[in-house]
């Protein structure tokens, strides 16, 4: 047996999101009054601030950010067309802020078994770390507003922050609703 390693095209959503300014008031406001979690131990990402993975949700502006994405997932992906018609839709399992200063990134990591994830710039600059996709070394550069979704399993990190100003993002996971196995099984008994 032989195993062997191949790069592949994966399709990514890059966009930007139209109400911006009230998603970084919103970060700027409840950031201060966040408690934050252990990223030396808990975490892929180490930034100076990590909130938990379930940060603020019932926010209204956090909610249409992510409702904004689902949406986008959904038109350029179509991951229900394979499956079934009549699967639920994709839902955000998880969301959390980081604030990343200098000196601080993420080691290269995967979302699985999450089926799509995103990355937003907050607050960033061009030249702040970019968000890098491990096996085609894609770098997609920082800009507030910007948004990109990808399929969990990409392996991607974040460079070593170089510069002083902060860069904040936000991040979450999606789960794509499976048909129940039995009903495509006529040998399983309901």
């Amino acid at each position: 047996m032989a195993v062997t390693y191949i790069k592949h095209n994966a399709g990514i959503v890059i966009g930007d999101y139209h109400l911006a300014s009230s998603v970084k008031r919103e970060v700027l406001r409840l950031l201060p009054l966040t408690e934050t979690i252990d990223t030396e131990n808990l975490s892929n990402v180490k930034s100076t601030v990590h909130t938990d993975y379930n940060w603020e949700p019932t926010n209204r502006t956090f909610n249409n950010l992510k409702a904004y994405i689902v949406q986008e997932i959904e038109t350029a992906f179509q991951p229900g067309a394979c499956i079934d018609d009549s699967r639920g839709k994709i839902t955000c399992d998880n969301f959390w802020a980081m604030v990343y200063k200098k000196g601080d990134w993420a080691n290269e990591h995967c979302h699985k078994p999450y089926d799509y994830s995103f990355a937003y710039f907050v607050k960033a600059k061009w030249y702040h770390a970019p968000l890098v996709f491990a096996s085609s070394g894609k770098r997609i550069r920082p800009k507030e507003g910007r948004f990109v979704a990808f399929p969990g399993y990409l392996r991607h990190y974040v460079p070593k922050q170089k510069f002083a100003d902060d860069r904040i993002t936000l991040s979450g996971n999606m789960v794509v609703p499976r048909p129940s196995l039995n009903k495509f099984n006529p040998r399983v008994s309901l």
